[in-house]
């Protein structure tokens, strides 16, 4: 597959922050924010990127993530919501003034799901819409709901070793201590990519990546850890169940089969929201990860909310 995407470092709040863009006539623009916290997805726009032809596409790597943290090495202390929220702000605004446009649309993923819900609840007036996937809606609840799932899965598959791995964790995940809560996370992580339903091999794709390095795989071992405090900060108590009203457009595309974070958690939330407009879209054979388990079938809902708001 030919290549056709553009790279570079941008002074974003006060640091050099990685970009890559794919570009496009459109005066679209998506701007992608990636899980973890920590895990750039920039890796995985090669893999993305045919099914990318509808508008121009940014990817950038959050502070504290991927190559904007290989150039920066930023401590623990200073990746805060306020900063992160901060950089996406800037990040709009450079993307405006980079394409000529203010046609911006947000999709976040996961902990991206996490900033982009924040980002339009404080500054709806930024962007054209909001697209969640893998939805962060409560965490108490779906982490709740993917434990009991998880380990349903385990004992029904009978692997002893897994079995005693799980015996490691708190039944009462995820109503445990800090300590507790990262090192049973750390460990349903393992197995969660083992049960977890994909229809890809994700280790395959991000190391098939042209810009995926020996220096990118070593520091992507140690990421939770740095974004240890971030977690402590936005994760724990996290629940918007009572936020009501939008601003914005606000999407949600969920995977039949995200149990990580319970699509149908997120979607019985987002049948409770107003919104100026609103959809929610399912990806069969689709589960986290959908869009690299079925980027034809997820891409194709993202361009169909993007002309929507053309």
């Amino acid at each position: 597959m030919a290549q056709n995407f553009v790279e570079e470092y941008v002074l974003i709040n006060g640091i050099s922050q990685y970009f890559l863009h794919i570009p496009n006539a459109s005066k679209d623009v998506l701007i992608m924010l990636h899980g973890g916290p920590g895990l750039a997805n920039s890796y995985v726009a090669y893999y993305q990127q045919p099914y990318l032809d509808f508008c121009n596409v940014v990817y950038y790597d959050q502070r504290g993530a991927g190559k904007t943290q290989l150039r920066n090495q930023s401590a623990s202390e200073s990746l805060t919501l306020d900063t992160l929220l901060e950089d996406l702000k800037q990040t709009i605004a450079y993307v405006k003034e980079k394409y000529g446009t203010d046609r911006i649309f947000l999709l976040g993923h996961s902990w991206g799901s996490m900033l982009g819900t924040q980002y339009i609840l404080r500054y709806p007036q930024d962007v054209m819409g909001y697209i969640g996937y893998g939805q962060v809606v409560a965490d108490a609840v779906q982490s709740r709901s993917w434990y009991a799932w998880l380990k349903a899965a385990i004992l029904e598959a009978g692997d002893q070793e897994d079995i005693a791995a799980l015996h490691c964790v708190n039944d009462n995940f995820p109503d445990v201590s800090r300590e507790e809560y990262f090192e049973a996370y750390a460990m349903l992580g393992e197995l969660g990519l083992k049960y977890d339903f994909t229809a890809s091999d994700v280790f395959e794709v991000y190391g098939n990546s042209p810009i995926w390095t020996a220096e990118d795989e070593a520091q992507a071992a140690g990421i939770e850890l740095l974004n240890q405090k971030l977690y402590e900060e936005v994760l724990f108590g996290y629940d918007i169940r009572n936020v009501k009203v939008y601003q914005a457009p606000v999407y949600y595309v969920v995977g039949r089969y995200d149990e990580m974070t319970s699509s149908v958690v997120a979607a019985a939330y987002f049948e409770t929201i107003e919104a100026p407009k609103k959809g929610l879209y399912w990806i069969e054979d689709a589960g986290h990860l959908m869009d690299t388990d079925q980027p034809g079938a997820f891409f194709g809902v993202v361009k169909g909310i993007v002309a929507g708001l053309s």
